[in-house]
């Protein structure tokens, strides 16, 4: 997609668009030929209002063209806006509105600037259940509109419910296709991606030396931000050797309590029990931002984790780096090459890494009570693709399985349905109810009555 969006340019080959032959030089070359694309991670700016971002690099501009005619940029925003059933304010700041909105900010984009192919890299990865619906409504629009429409995901049951056409690509070949959607088996879709996959929940293999171990306990916690009440009396108790699972729309509070937990945020009021020695490990829930630095290979990214690493000589880094990627199956060219360079999942595979593997690789001395017991995952497989996320999920398993507490934040019901032994459902900054894993189960349906979770599911 970076190559028809002109962001890459092909060793060989060509690309064909409406039957032309053409070569892009850049994304500009693209947009003039009506391709749009709207990428994984937002391309905005935070402090530019919604009708900035959009009219950025295509302003409309007075008469004399010496000024940006921002009122009649409103209108011809609104009229879009008001066609697809948008609900954007055009003077809203970036950082003022949702991930969903930013994202039909990204989706204007693409109609200001009279895009007939639509390239959406993962749209759904950070909607809740109601936002997508939504989502696949202006995608049925679009369609009807005589839109092209190509969509990336992972999500098989999205693949089935919205296209009409689907292929699926590993290591860069094409290597199963198909004409028809209704006729579509999800688990043929899943062999042909990644093999079979197997239920990942193992209790056999449990430390029983850690059950009913009390490791974290938050007790009638508030927070309150910019006096907007944010926490609201939250109860959790966090256990050894189980997997807590936190479900709910984002914005309820998911980013607050983990800064709660993870000491980034002390203004809080009520009890906070850290139970058990040991540190706490973090995997965040946007890995570019707040993961790594894109411009360090992954042994200075590795060495981040902690002052003992800081210090130790690049051959002995190179040597975690090395086992690291050998032991999470990480696809990277050389050991030099900067974190920006690797895919999505293979970045996530070095975060997860370090924060759960790096005393194990540098042969440290720690004790059990030394290490870090705790374990904090924000969207651990937000954007990467199924056979990365098949992994993560076993080596979350592994982590459960040898005593840590792990709390799994995430948007993705079928993955808190998969891994947790207790599922709790946050709204508004409270713990409304918390489930045990015998009192929850995914929805079984046949291939024909597939389609996206909605909020009734989640109850």
């Amino acid at each position: 997609m970076n190559i028809l969006f002109g962001i890459h340019k092909p060793d060989s080959g060509y690309l064909k668009v409406f039957g032309t032959e053409v070569s892009f030089k850049s994304p500009l070359d693209a947009i003039e030929n009506n391709i749009g694309m709207v990428h994984q991670h937002f391309m905005l700016i935070d402090d530019f209002t919604v009708l900035e971002n959009v009219i950025l690099g295509d302003e409309i501009t007075k008469s004399k063209g010496l000024s940006i005619d921002f009122k009649k940029a409103g209108i011809v925003l609104n009229e879009i806006i008001d066609k697809y059933d948008l609900g954007l304010d055009v003077n809203k700041l970036i950082s003022e509105i949702s991930i969903g909105q930013q994202q039909k900010v990204e989706i204007l984009k693409l109609l200001y600037r009279r895009s007939e192919i639509l390239i959406f890299d993962e749209p759904t990865a950070v909607l809740s259940p109601v936002e997508v619906e939504h989502f696949f409504k202006i995608i049925d629009s679009f369609k009807a509109d005589g839109k092209t429409i190509i969509f990336i995901t992972h999500k098989l049951n999205e693949v089935k419910h919205i296209s009409d056409r689907i292929s699926v690509l590993r290591k860069g070949k094409l290597v199963y296709e198909s004409d028809n959607s209704n006729e579509l088996n999800i688990s043929d879709l899943s062999k042909a991606i990644v093999g079979d996959i197997n239920d990942i929940q193992n209790s056999e293999k449990r430390n029983a030396s850690v059950k009913n171990v009390e490791a974290l306990k938050l007790d009638d916690i508030s927070l309150t931000v910019n006096e907007v009440k944010i926490l609201n009396s939250l109860d959790l108790t966090l256990m050894k050797g189980e997997i807590h699972g936190i479900c709910g729309v984002e914005g309820n509070g998911q980013s607050e309590l983990v800064d709660v937990i993870y000491g980034l945020q002390k203004n809080f009021e009520g009890n906070y029990e850290k139970l058990i020695p040991g540190g706490i490990s973090l995997v965040p829930d946007d890995r570019k931002r707040k993961g790594f630095i894109k411009e360090f290979n992954i042994g200075e990214n590795i060495s981040l984790k902690g002052a003992n690493l800081n210090f130790l000589p690049s051959k002995k880094i190179n040597k975690i780096s090395e086992k690291i990627i050998s032991d999470n199956d990480v696809r990277v060219s050389d050991l030099e090459s900067p974190m920006s360079e690797l895919s999505g999942g293979n970045q996530q595979k070095v975060i997860f890494a370090r924060e759960t593997e790096t005393d194990k690789n540098i042969g440290s001395n720690k004790s059990d009570a030394e290490e870090n017991n705790i374990l904090l995952l924000v969207h651990p497989t937000r954007g990467v693709d199924i056979n990365a996320t098949s992994f993560i999920h076993s080596k979350i398993i592994e982590q459960r399985n040898a005593g840590k507490a792990v709390l799994l934040i995430s948007s993705d019901l079928d993955e808190l349905i998969s891994l947790s032994d207790r599922l709790s459902v946050l709204y508004k900054g409270e713990i409304l109810k918390t489930f045990n894993r015998n009192e929850f189960s995914r929805f079984i349906k046949s291939d024909s009555e597939i389609e996206p979770e909605t909020d009734q599911n989640l109850y």
